[in-house]
């Protein structure tokens, strides 16, 4: 997900991709990097290649060009994807994000190629799309705004798994100052009213102390174990008011989660401008949000991936996490990047589960498919 503060060497990105290449080709070699980074099992990558691309279909097969129209909010440049990687007890998951493309380069296209792939994952061994069609009308508009969330997916893999995904919606679809009242809605019909009050009683605080309510998640899973996740993006506000949404976690350690965020920036006093964010998750039978995942961002924070991966790999290891997949990833992701590329590490997440195991973490990856940002 973007941030609006965009760096100051912004001008020195490298020159875009072929504008030949496609969408699914572009991600297909960058998929397969990451899991080439972990090692994963060939026939295995290209088994989870093929739901990526049943996924991106039709839009996936369009070339790229020098920009996308409309532009994607999941990156500064527009670009409607990024990858990550998550270590969940060490064990990693690969993933993408991804706004689907309409045929007719608008908003409004997007949001009904959202809609339409929801469906098709519908019929996906172990996927339920019931809860999502129960709450799918109160994020719909006639006229979505350029250059903001629509529909948007996940696929995520673990090596030996079958992929799993997810829906993001916008509370934020009918305008900033009614997405708590959205939320409200949707939680309500999701049997999560309860779990939410306690962040909903805090709505006017939040906002006035900088955290943005963004976009909510849906786990498509089958299951009373599966998630809501609802996603807060941080004005500039000084460090230490940075846990304030994530402290409301029955989960979250507070102490664990200020030594992460001082290993990633570098610091642990200061204003942070960068905007990370925070996301709850709430599942039923839960009383207010069970886990919180703090993602801290890279640019504008280190000059550098090199510095960025010194500082991640850090924190990898203050959690007991073998750090060498991370540094082959980046190996193979920037091995033929021109020095003054834009980084491509652009968040680091981080959640604790339990005392007595590793939190998880993840990093998220963006790509100079365009060489100049939208804004």
């Amino acid at each position: 997900m973007t941030s609006t503060q965009l760096p100051d060497e912004i001008s020195l990105l490298s020159p875009p991709q072929d504008a030949t290449t496609t969408f699914g080709q572009f991600l297909e070699e960058k998929w397969s990097a990451v899991c080439r980074g972990l090692g994963t099992d060939a026939e295995e990558t290209e088994s989870v290649l093929r739901d990526l691309r049943e996924a991106l279909h039709p839009w996936g097969g369009r070339p790229m060009g020098t920009r996308c129209d409309p532009p994607s909010f999941v990156s500064a440049d527009g670009f409607p994807a990024e990858l990550s990687v998550s270590w969940k007890a060490g064990r990693p998951e690969v993933r993408v994000l991804f706004e689907s493309l309409g045929s007719d380069g608008t908003p409004l296209g997007c949001q009904e190629a959202g809609r339409k792939l929801t469906r098709r994952l519908g019929g996906r061994p172990g996927t339920d799309i019931t809860r999502c069609l129960s709450v799918e009308d109160l994020f719909l508009t006639s006229d979505p705004d350029r250059y903001r969330a629509t529909i948007w997916h996940s696929l995520a893999w673990r090596p030996g798994e079958r992929p799993h995904y997810k829906v993001y919606l916008n509370p934020q679809v009918h305008g900033l100052d009614r997405a708590y009242e959205v939320m409200a809605h949707a939680m309500h019909r999701l049997g999560l009213a309860q779990a939410w009050e306690p962040v909903a009683r805090r709505s006017e605080e939040l906002e006035r102390r900088g955290h943005e309510l963004e976009l909510m998640a849906l786990d498509l899973d089958g299951g009373g174990a599966s998630r809501v996740k609802v996603y807060f993006r941080h004005r500039p506000m000084p460090m230490e008011e940075l846990d304030t949404v994530a402290a409301m976690a029955h989960r979250h350690d507070p102490v664990r989660a200020a030594r992460a965020a001082a290993v990633i920036y570098g610091r642990d006093t200061g204003v942070v401008r960068n905007e990370p964010m925070t996301c709850l998750a709430f599942r039923e039978g839960v009383s207010g949000p069970e886990e919180a995942n703090v993602y801290l961002r890279l640019p504008d924070n280190t000059r550098s991936d090199a510095e960025a991966s010194v500082r991640v790999a850090r924190l990898m290891e203050l959690e007991g996490i073998d750090p060498g997949p991370h540094a082959e990833i980046l190996r193979q992701l920037t091995a033929e990047q021109p020095k003054d590329a834009r980084q491509v590490q652009e968040l680091c997440s981080y959640r604790t589960i339990s005392p007595d195991r590793p939190a998880d973490i993840g990093l998220y990856l963006r790509f100079p498919a365009y060489a100049d940002p939208v804004l």
